[in-house]
Parts: structure tokens; sequence; C-alpha cells
């Protein structure tokens, strides 16, 4: 009996074999529909042909027959059929899942799709893979630099930038003769996604513009740029955490092909494996260090907590205002409160779905009045969770004590907005840079706030807390900080014929201390102390960094900290030591130079037949 093992698209790592006794022989990588509980699935062949015995299965198993080949040849070709193996590996999350992430759905549904060959396999390239670097902080002076390199070879070519936005205003300024042999990826899936995979596929097109999911653009490129590589937009926000980067030089180095990475700095990763300088250093006068201990004392009406704010910081905001420029004003805290305790017991509300602290905010869409915030808070204000996004309403009791009161605290955006204007009469000040604006305007915001500063004309960023950036319970938190910083200062600036110059105001508790001293010296400088740091505590890049999340147990006899416990032990018996807070919603976390020895051991949580007790939640920290 001929027997065929097939990777069915899900969370699950193991292939599933089937009867296959026809002609012709599916190849790897082909698509075939297959049986699966009540229905059908779509699935891809892993192991083409094989005797029921060679394949270690019994020889009185009972097995279905595959019902359709959809493909001759592989849907995918060489290269991403590669890259959907590496991912399971590199990113502990299975092959079925890697293949959910790079294929568009009318893939998984088993649509017709002929790639031409010189796309649906891979020749091999003479040469060796080329990785090139050019950092520098004005943006014009890198997108120079792309286009470039666009038009001075035929190079087949794909250009990855960190938000949609951006890979859209560099295409809609590209020359009109290579827009024209150019493709916009979209930011979204569906018809539009579809095309642009056909499109690029059939090679109708030499050049991929996009932002991260763009990197799973199918052909064979000759050339990848990063551009802005270090920028955390590249990592997806949920399991499987994948970085786009690492993809892309994945890509590359099964191509042969060059790689260039760009940026205003340079990753954790890049700066370790290829030391670049930093030869641009902003102007001292610009980077301005503010004492928050000087701060105004602020109170808000149902919110513990303050917000600080300086008498410089409003000087320097009113100047700003006065020269006709915008201000911003940079909090990462939005909604009313960044989260709400129960005055009587003080415990925090938790979201239902990822167990992360929720915020409060003001309500969208119709949600009902509550008036449970203390000194009568928001009067219509739901919780939204800061990691998720879910929502829900506010509730009438705490879910622990039944107490009637809850207090908001850490007070957020929607909070600082009228206290701004109080401090800041006769200006316009407004919650985000979405809408028109027609005067010089002092605008609120995240981290976020700062893509505007290439649309408009920014003269003054100002972080309220720098402080509670920097101090995150992550471990890149003074990276992330440091690079938004970075931003802050050069995004947008040299854009036209005025180049003004721009101040970057920061409120923190200790003024030019520990890595704030490196903003002026540069990033070549802050790296050099970071790294040194990270390989003491064998921290990223050094090792990888594991986080484990065990599944609620849906229907079986144990409870998730019996079976934390007894994973504990699994990976103690491989001489693998996980770090675990004794919470029971806690995650574990692991410090490894490798996934493989890992992966052996969460592997048989992964099959299939645990689909209804579900599976752990693996993320794996690269750098």
């Amino acid at each position: 009996m001929r027997c065929i093992d097939v990777v069915v698209p899900g969370p699950w790592w193991n292939a599933l074999t089937y009867v296959f006794d026809g002609k012709p022989l599916p190849t790897e990588g082909a698509r075939v529909k297959v049986p699966l509980g009540r229905g059908e699935r779509v699935g891809f062949v892993a192991r083409p042909s094989y005797d029921l015995c060679e394949g270690g299965t019994p020889a009185n198993a009972t097995l279905k027959n595959v019902k359709e080949v959809l493909d001759e040849t592989s849907a995918l070709g060489d290269e991403l059929w590669d890259l959907a193996g590496w991912i399971g590996k590199t990113f502990l999350c299975g092959m079925g899942e890697a293949l959910q992430v790079i294929c568009p759905n009318p893939i998984l549904r088993g649509e017709p799709f002929s790639p031409r060959p010189s796309s649906a396999t891979t020749a091999i390239k003479e040469g060796t893979f080329q990785e090139i670097s050019f950092y520098h902080p004005l943006d014009e002076e890198r997108f120079a630099y792309y286009r470039e390199r666009l038009s001075s070879n035929e190079a087949r070519t794909l250009l990855l930038f960190p938000e949609a936005k951006e890979s859209a205003a560099f295409f809609a300024r590209l020359p009109k003769a290579l827009k024209t042999n150019a493709l916009l990826w979209p930011s979204a899936g569906g018809k539009k996604l579809w095309d642009a995979w056909n499109k690029t596929a059939s090679g109708q097109v030499r050049v991929v513009i996009g932002a991260r999911g763009a990197v799973f653009a199918p052909f064979s490129f000759d050339e990848f740029i990063v551009d802005d590589e270090s920028n955390p937009a590249y990592l997806s926000q949920r399991a499987p955490r994948l970085s786009a980067r690492s993809l892309t030089g994945r890509r590359a180095l099964f191509l042969k092909a060059r790689l260039v990475l760009g940026g205003r700095m340079p990753s954790a990763k890049t700066s370790l494996r290829s030391r670049p300088e930093c030869r641009i250093l902003p102007q001292r006068r610009n980077l301005v260090f503010v004492d928050m201990g000087r701060s105004f004392k602020t109170e808000i009406r149902g919110t513990e907590g303050q917000i600080p704010i300086t008498k410089a910081l409003i000087e320097r905001t009113r100047t700003t205002l006065d020269q006709g420029r915008h201000a911003f004003w940079i909090m990462d805290r939005k909604g009313q409160a960044g989260e709400v305790c129960c005055a009587d017991c003080g415990d925090a509300l938790y979201c239902s779905r990822c167990g992360s602290v929720m915020r409060v905010e003001s309500a969208r869409g119709g949600v009902a009045k509550n008036e449970n915030l203390r000194d009568s808070g928001p009067t219509n204000a739901i919780l939204r969770c800061f990691r998720c996004g879910l929502r829900e309403a506010l509730p009438a009791q705490c879910p622990t004590c039944r107490g009637t009161l809850l207090l908001g605290k850490r007070p957020g955006l929607e909070a600082l907005l009228p206290l701004a204007a109080r401090y800041l009469k006769g200006c316009e000040v407004l919650l985000d840079a979405g809408q028109k604006l027609t005067a010089p305007s002092l605008i609120l915001g995240t981290r976020r706030l700062l893509s505007s500063c290439a649309s408009l004309d920014v003269g003054l960023v100002a972080w309220l807390d720098l402080d509670a950036e920097a101090r995150k319970v992550e471990y890149n938190a003074r990276f992330q900080t440091f690079s938004m910083v970075w931003e802050s200062y050069w995004r947008g600036l040299g854009r036209d014929e005025r180049g003004e110059e721009r101040t970057v105001l920061m409120q923190t508790r200790r003024p030019g201390s520990s890595w704030q001293s490196s903003l002026w010296l540069g990033w070549e400088h802050f790296w050099r102390r970071e790294l040194e740091e990270r390989k003491s505590l064998n921290l990223p890049p050094y090792s990888l960094l594991i986080q484990v999340d065990l599944p609620e147990n849906k229907g079986g006899n144990t409870n998730r900290t019996a079976d934390k416990n007894a994973l504990i032990r699994l990976l103690e018996k491989a001489n693998i030591f996980a770090m675990d807070a004794g919470d029971e919603k806690s995650p574990l976390w692991i410090a490894s130079k490798s996934t493989e020895r890992l992966a052996a051991v969460l592997a048989p949580r992964f099959e299939i037949k645990h689909s209804r007790l579900g599976f752990p939640v693996v993320t794996v920290w690269t750098e």
C-alpha cells in the first residue's frame, strides 16, 4: 500500500498519512484534497510516496484515501516551501501554521493557481549571498538610495517598509517608467491580495514594494531591501511572532541574492554581526531633558495618579505653535486610565481572552453609560485590552470581591486632553493627527503619532514620561525607547527645502543618566553598552528567549498548574531550564541557543488529536 504524508494547515505540528494509489504521484509541496474529521481539507504533500511499512505506520492502521490532487508541481515553489519549513522549526509553530501565514485564502481553499515555471521552481544561482548596509537618519537620503538601486539595474527586487502608509508614499513618488514595472503590495487580504499574488507569480512585474505582508510575494527575487530594519512593526503582533526582516534574510540566503538593510539605526542582531558605524549625530541643543520632579501637581477626577506637565514643556510648546509649527506630546497610554482596580481589594480588571490588564476609555458605538468610577469619572466608558483589543462593558462590581467602587489608575491620553487645553488656552489641542489641520496644533498621541512627522511640519516632540517607556517589562524596552526618541528627532527632517530643525523634549526623573546619554553619542554607543549587558544575562541576540503559554484545559482531568508542573519536569529531563513566575496563568520562559531540544519536548502536545484540549502558544524572541 502506497502512502503520502500531508501537512494540513493548522496549529498542529504533525503531518497526516493518507493512502494514494493513483497516478501520477503528487510531488512535494503540491496541494491535495483529503478527508479530515467529518469534512474535507486542502493540504500540502510533505512526503510524496512511500510504502506503508517504511513510514513506521502499523500495517493494520485504518487510513483514508486522498480525494484529489490539485497541482502537478509545488504550489508555492521551492523557495517558499523551504521558508514554510524553516518558519515552523525556527519559531516553533509547525509547518501547518506557517503555511496559513504564507498563503492567501484561495490557495488554502484549493482554487486553481498556475505560476510560471521560473517562479514555481528555483534555479541555482551563481555567486553567494551578499549583505549590504545603508544607515542614514534622514529618510529622503535613504529613499534616494533605494530609487537609485531600483533604476540602475534590472534586478528583480522586493522592497519592504515597516508601514503600509510609508510604502504607498514611496511607490507614488517612483519615476513613471519604473512604476509601470512595479507593484504596490496590498496591506489587506481579499481579492486585492489574490490579484497581487497572481500578478507577481506570473512575472508581470519586476519590483514589489510593500509592508510586512509583502515578504511572502511569490517570486524568485535577485535583491531584497528592508528599510528601517530595526522597527518592531516588522514583528507580527500575535504568535507565531514572526519577524519579516528575518524571513527576508532567509529568502535572500536561499536564493543567493543581495540583502540591503537600511534605516535610521540597526537592530541588535545586525549591530552584533556587522558593527556598522553611526556617522551623523543630532544637535545637542535640540535634545532637551527636563526634570519631572519640577512638574505641576495635576489631579485627574476619577483617576489615581498624575500626568507630569512642566513649565519647560508648556513654554516650548507655545513657542513652537507661535512659530507656525505643530507640536506632539507623546504618552503610550490610550484611554482615560491605563488600568482599573477595585478600591476595596486592590485587584485589577483583566482581559477575559488573554489575561492582560484592561484600560478604560470613552465608549463608542452606543455602549451603555456606567457610573462606577470614583468621583464620577468617565460617564460613558468601556474596558479595552491593550494587547488583544477586546472591548467589554465596565462591570458594576469587582469580579473578585463584589466591591462597587472601581478606581482608574495611571491617567491616559483622554485624561490629558482637557488638561493640555487648560494649560494652553487659545491653542488648538487634538487627540490624534487623523483630521485635516488648518492651524498649528498641539497633537496628543502614542508613539504611533511619529509616523505623522513625515507629512507635517513638527517643531517639537515631547515625551511626557520617558522613564515609563524604558522601564516596561520587556527585555528590549531600552532599545524601543531609544529608537523612538531617535526617530522623533530625525523622521521627516530634510523632506523639503526648509530643512527645519526639531526639538525633542524628554521629561525624566534622572535627566541624562544611563542610556539617555547615548542619544547625544549615537546608536553605536548605545548598542555597545546594551549588548554587553544582554551578553551577561544571556538575552537575545546571544540566545533565543522562548515564551510558552499553556492552554486552559477544556476537557481533561488536570488543571493548568498541574499541566505546567508536568511540562517543567519533562523540560528538566531534557536539561532545559524553565523560568516560572508561579502564577497559574503566567507563561514559562526559556533561554536557549536553539529550538531543537525544546521542539522535541513540545511536539507531542501539538498532535492533531489534542485539538479539543487546545495547544500551547509559543512565542520565540530572536532579538
